[in-house]
């Protein structure tokens, strides 16, 4: 009964953040080709706190949910979030989650130091998603690195380095609660 109740509840937390995904991400500001989402840091803040296996299933979750709903970053519906200009920062945010969530699995018993190290975890992260979202818009849009970097990386970063910061601060001690609560 034991195992069966903690399935379940595994199943709970991973629905819980594909939601927060889902309301997160539609929520966006443009400022040029890329507009600035809090989809990321959703997907950040998910692997922080699951870790690579169940924040993996909460982003299959969660695009499963947008093949058919508006949740994708400014609403956007269906496969057509994936392939676009903008697509790759989209689909990456699979390897992203997977890469926060083998890198917080790092032991740090210092907690100041779990935060700081954290913080830069969820910046490998964003690392990930710069890198294949511009190549994908460097390709569908025909333009140089340079120019993809100037539109789709250099506006971003403040933001995303917030993002970082609010993820290494909030995601280990939510973390720390679940465990305590037994839910995860």
């Amino acid at each position: 009964m034991e195992k069966r109740k903690s399935r379940n509840y595994n199943m709970l937390v991973c629905a819980l953040f594909a939601a927060i995904c889902c309301v997160l991400s539609p929520i966006a500001i443009p400022i040029g080709p890329v507009p600035i989402s809090l989809g990321l840091f959703a997907i950040i803040f998910t692997g922080v706190v699951l870790g690579p296996l169940k924040g993996a299933i909460s982003v299959l979750v969660f695009f499963l949910i947008g093949l058919f709903f508006p949740v994708f970053t400014g609403g956007q519906v269906g496969f057509s979030a994936f392939v676009g200009p903008t697509g790759g920062y989209a689909w990456s945010y699979l390897l992203v989650v997977v890469v926060v969530g083998f890198l917080t699995k790092i032991p740090i018993k210092n907690k100041v130091l779990e935060i700081i190290a954290t913080i830069f975890f969820c910046m490998a992260g964003i690392a990930t998603c710069y890198f294949f979202g511009t190549l994908q818009f460097m390709v569908v849009m025909n333009t140089n690195l340079t120019a993809a970097i100037s539109a789709c990386v250099i506006p971003f970063i403040p933001f995303d380095f917030g993002k970082c910061v609010v993820a290494g601060v909030m995601g280990p001690m939510l973390k720390v609660a679940l465990k305590k609560a037994k839910l995860i």
